[in-house]
């Protein structure tokens, strides 16, 4: 691999890592702020007279708003997956390089080249 062709491979490497850094923040802000909006709801409803915190809960997963966020964390979790599977290609495509640069080392010896 030339020195060329290793470093658009790290600068695409970096670039992998850093759209999986931003979806796994995205991910982790959107797996807490439902637990935020489920506490918010609950509290919404509980003043508007759900007496009982399984009611609360009931109507508060049955609202609007708590049913489109867990529609963008399924979209947040998407996301991450993505970018999590393009940095293990990634990881395989340089284990592959290593094994295959390895394996002409070895045979360079072999034939005294």
């Amino acid at each position: 691999m030339s020195e060329d062709q290793m470093e658009r491979q790290l600068h695409k490497l970096r670039e992998i890592g850093e759209n999986h850094a931003k979806a796994k923040q995205d991910l982790s802000v959107m797996e807490y702020g439902r637990q935020i909006l489920l506490a918010e709801l609950m509290k919404e409803y509980m003043v508007q007279g759900e007496k009982t915190a399984a009611g609360q809960e009931r109507e508060a997963r049955a609202d609007p708003r708590y049913k489109n966020h867990i529609q963008m964390l399924g979209v947040a979790i998407s996301e991450e997956a993505k970018w999590a599977w393009e940095k293990k290609i990634v990881d395989i495509n340089f284990e592959r390089w290593k094994t295959e640069m390895i394996n002409q080392t070895i045979e360079k010896k072999k034939y005294g080249a």
